[in-house]
């Protein structure tokens, strides 16, 4: 391995440790030229098949239908989140609800079914890489990413409201913005995840 290519390497460790899931950010808007860079570093994502089977809906921040799917989520929330107290039941709802107006970018990525269980599955796998591309791309541009499979992606009506295939996955809700705090976070030494054999 030579000089440049370990450089290369350290460079690409760091990013990968030090990009952290955000959802507190600053009021900066985030330029749609760098949303399109993002997509463009989540489309080269490993896909054997070339299914190509991504999906991104870009919600402008004030935007008719981010209105509509925060109150798809808000409605979502109230009617199945399990809390005795019907205050904080709404609290919650309006939280989620907030959270995807505030945020200053918001994509929902999904992946289109395959001709087989086999195919759909890869397509998934396929769709969740291009994701893990498109947060380190916006963490190498100083972007913060929240990637939720949570809340924001139950509603029944959620794919019809975005315009969706209805035979398509969700693969998450992204929070996109400049992050007002940087998490800190860990993980345990290789040695706890691998067999050698």
């Amino acid at each position: 391995m030579n000089s440049q290519q370990t450089l290369s390497f350290e460079l690409l460790k760091q990013l990968f440790q030090s990009r952290r899931t955000v959802r507190r950010f600053t009021d900066d808007p985030v330029d749609e030229n760098a949303i399109f860079d993002l997509i463009e570093a989540a489309i080269w994502a490993p896909n054997h098949r070339m299914t190509e089977p991504w999906r991104f809906y870009v919600l402008s921040k004030s935007g008719e239908r981010r209105k509509q799917i925060a109150r798809l989520t808000h409605d979502w929330v109230l009617a199945n989140v399990q809390n005795p107290n019907p205050e904080r039941a709404r609290a919650s709802a309006e939280a989620a609800q907030k959270e995807l107006l505030d945020a200053p970018a918001l994509i929902y990525v999904f992946s289109l079914p395959g001709d087989s269980d086999e195919v759909t599955e890869e397509n998934y796998s396929a769709t969740s890489c291009a994701v893990q591309n498109l947060m380190l791309a916006a963490h190498a541009k100083g972007l913060g990413v929240g990637w939720s499979t949570g809340k924001p992606c139950r509603s029944e009506k959620l794919a019809e409201t975005l315009g969706a295939d209805p035979a398509s996955k969700i693969v998450g809700c992204l929070y996109i913005g400049y992050p007002a705090t940087t998490p800190t976070g860990e993980r345990r030494d290789v040695s706890h995840v691998t067999e050698w054999l």
